[in-house]
């Protein structure tokens, strides 16, 4: 097999791998684990050692390691700095890059931002490219963002970009973004209204035949586009990428965004394979060699 790193989307839930290329190619399918990101400590740990003694095991000849990880983590020295927000609270402050090498034995071992590699991915093999300015937003377990310039990753010395990138904390409806456009803001959405808490599959498919189930998607779709407008106008992307598990229903809220982006002559760009993306764009960090 040619050279190739073992990459990794390390979500709440699920965590993605690949072996792929230096050049962007994935060269077999996606295997997936079960994250279980709420175990406490030594559990999590035994799990995440199982899972890349297995990834190892199948590709053997990996250059190094690639991780996406959602923040807030210190991705220079591979230590997360969640807490609060219901997965990986066990590690908090934990060395993970020698615990990985030891894991995976391998030495090359870099860190970026799970919204960050996404984004990553779509500048260079994706809807992004060839753009000189691109929002990106992920909604998952959190709401996730991503800022570029010229083709490269941006943080808040560029006018209309928040906190380095991120603007899951920016204040929304008396509380923050992070709290309306997350799993859990759509599971507080359902009960409030339709007296269930619901994820995002399951008010799919009560929506396709419940008014009431469409009408949450559907203010959740006006909740997206008025988080959104102040970006939209501050930050005044050409391309706006949008990912996570909730796009895949994306037809049945989409629509306010739609019109807000195309009032402003905004690209609105829809990836339903979100962890593709962030393997591919894993590639394009620097390697330590």
């Amino acid at each position: 097999m040619e050279p190739f790193f073992l990459c990794l989307d390390v979500g709440g839930t699920e965590l993605k791998a690949a072996p792929v290329t230096p050049d962007g190619r994935i060269l077999a399918e996606l295997v997936s684990f079960p994250a279980q990101s709420a175990l406490p400590k030594e559990a999590l740990l035994a799990h995440l050692r199982e899972v890349f003694q297995q990834l190892t095991k199948r590709w053997p000849e990996a250059q190094g390691l690639r991780l996406a990880f959602p923040g807030p983590f210190d991705y220079e020295t591979g230590v997360s700095l969640m807490q609060g927000i219901g997965k990986y609270e066990a590690i908090y402050r934990y060395p993970l890059k020698p615990f990985l090498a030891e894991a995976a034995g391998v030495s090359d071992i870099l860190f970026c931002n799970d919204v960050g590699a996404f984004a990553l991915g779509e500048l260079h093999f994706g809807a992004a490219a060839g753009t000189q300015r691109a929002m990106f937003l992920c909604i998952g377990t959190g709401c996730g963002s991503a800022f570029s310039t010229g083709g490269q990753l941006t943080g808040s010395e560029t006018p209309g970009v928040p906190h380095h990138g991120y603007v899951y904390d920016t204040p929304f409806l008396g509380s923050c973004i992070d709290d309306y456009l997350s799993k859990r803001g759509i599971e507080a959405l359902t009960q409030e209204r339709l007296g269930t808490a619901l994820d995002g599959r399951a008010l799919a498919q009560r929506a396709a035949h419940e008014p009431a189930a469409k009408a949450c998607f559907l203010l959740f779709g006006e909740r997206l586009r008025d988080a959104m407008l102040s970006f939209l106008d501050g930050f005044r992307p050409e391309c706006l990428c949008l990912g996570g598990q909730i796009i895949k229903s994306g037809p049945l809220f989409l629509a306010p965004l739609e019109e807000a982006c195309a009032g402003r002559g905004i690209r609105l760009a829809v990836s339903t394979e979100t962890s593709r993306r962030a393997l591919q764009g894993l590639t394009c960090l620097p390697s330590q060699a």
